[in-house]
């Protein structure tokens, strides 16, 4: 009977080793294709127009970095300023809707919105807006909601540190994505401040003005600079900036492996520290519960899809409790990085307007690849087809059953920069321009310097 026991509790460790190497196995295998498509996938924004290489940075404190949406009318919501004048209220309003002017600073739309909507006792979804703006930023932008009373938002218009409401306005119109005719950019890029080993500005610097020597050096290299276009990237927000995965999880998606999907967003840790790099482990490792109690509230979204998989074991469900702008972004930052690397192929050839282009306002496009996509002609339609080809795309799959259907469009190769203006001031440089929607500051910065 004892050895009968002994060769069970054997059997069984044998089964346990067996179970926890194919569980490694698994991990491993995982992992490297999760890192292998990160490391081979890397934010591609590899060709310039200027190139000035100045010895800068940028973002030291959220005001050296202003975004005043600019409306569908052309009105700039600019900082600070009533527009109840312009913003009025309609006449027989049917308390549909209301729309008011958001200013934040340091805060990402999302979680500006998810604040508002707690403060108001009412839903996220009730809220819409008509794009996102930068977190570490001063940013202004029209925000709509609907099962709001205006008496509420009036009362709480100054309540949450760095928001302001203002230009309350009572409306029968939907706020839709999509909604605005772009953006005014007021941007301080600093010298002296730079972090070498960050490319970032030192936060610890106290420097306070450049030397004369630099000064007229910036005076020097930008006496001549006239910029009316910039090539048209998706900017590294499409990718996200500290930790550039969102294209990756995009192209899972696409492939529908969601598991790796899942474990990219929620896992996989790049360039975290503390709390949150240990928490990404023990996701990597399949300890959800594990992470679920040391994951900061920071990680809103990660600690939901990692709640809703232990609730379902769908990794595919999990994407579902996001919101329906994150929940596409994903798709939308692959499509971008495929529209990325068009730019690149076509720099070579030069972004005049070549027979097969398709042209936009006289300007050639490329296109932005999705299951409805129409391919150009000529050299362009060829670099297009040879993007398809490398990346082994099939247009239809594009169209992802029970989660998102991603037609693609057209974007134009080049963005116009309207009204561009620069002043050289003891501590750097103040650019000022403006940018239709869908278009990134951060584009033409990297003109100026390394970001």
């Amino acid at each position: 009977m004892r050895n009968y026991l002994l060769i069970n509790k054997r059997k069984a460790e044998s089964q346990e080793n067996l179970n926890n190497y194919r569980k490694n196995i698994v991990l491993k295998f995982r992992k490297n294709k999760i890192y292998n498509t990160i490391d081979k996938m890397r934010p591609n924004l590899n060709k310039y127009l200027l190139n000035l290489k100045i010895e800068g940075c940028i973002k030291k404190y959220p005001e050296d970095f202003i975004v005043e949406e600019i409306t569908e009318n052309g009105i700039v919501l600019e900082h600070g300023k009533d527009l109840k004048d312009v913003f009025k209220n309609t006449k027989n309003w049917n308390g549909s809707f209301i729309h008011f002017t958001l200013e934040k600073i340091n805060w990402n739309t999302m979680d500006a919105i998810r604040k508002l909507a707690k403060r108001t006792g009412t839903k996220r979804k009730n809220f819409g807006f008509a794009g996102t703006k930068d977190k570490f930023a001063l940013t202004t932008q029209r925000v709509g909601c609907f099962g709001v009373k205006p008496e509420k938002l009036e009362e709480i218009k100054n309540s949450i540190k760095d928001i302001k409401i203002r230009d309350i306005q009572k409306t029968n119109v939907k706020l839709r994505m999509g909604s605005l005719w772009g953006n005014k950019f007021t941007i301080r890029i600093r010298l002296n401040d730079k972090d070498n080993n960050k490319n970032k500005c030192d936060n610890n610097s106290n420097n306070k003005n450049g030397n004369n020597a630099d000064i007229e050096k910036l005076n020097d290299i930008l006496k001549n600079i006239k910029l009316d276009y910039v090539l048209n990237y998706y900017g590294m927000q499409r990718f996200g900036t500290y930790r550039p995965i969102t294209h990756i999880v995009g192209k899972f998606i696409y492939n529908r492996d969601f598991e790796s999907a899942f474990y990219t967003y929620c896992g996989t840790p790049i360039n975290e520290i503390g709390k949150t790099l240990e928490a990404r482990k023990l996701v990597d490792e399949g300890d959800f519960r594990g992470a679920l109690k040391i994951y900061p509230n920071s990680q809103y979204y990660e600690k939901k899809m990692i709640r809703h998989y232990l609730k379902t074991g769908s990794y595919k469900e999990s994407f579902k409790v996001l919101p329906p702008q994150l929940k596409s972004m994903f798709v939308n930052a692959y499509q971008s990085y495929l529209f990325n690397e068009m730019i690149n192929k076509r720099y070579e050839y030069g972004f005049e307007a070549m027979e097969g282009d398709v042209l936009i306002n006289g300007i050639p496009t490329g296109v932005l690849i999705g299951s409805h996509s129409e391919l150009s002609g000529g050299i362009q339609g060829e670099i297009e087809k040879e993007i398809i080809d490398e990346e082994n795309l099939d247009l239809k799959a594009f169209k992802i059953e029970d989660f998102g259907n991603f037609p693609g469009a057209r974007r134009k190769l080049i963005a116009k920069v309207y009204d561009f203006t620069y002043n050289v001031e003891d501590e750097g440089i103040v650019l000022r321009f403006k940018m239709e929607k869908g278009n990134y500051a951060t584009v033409v910065l990297r003109e100026f310097i390394d970001i």
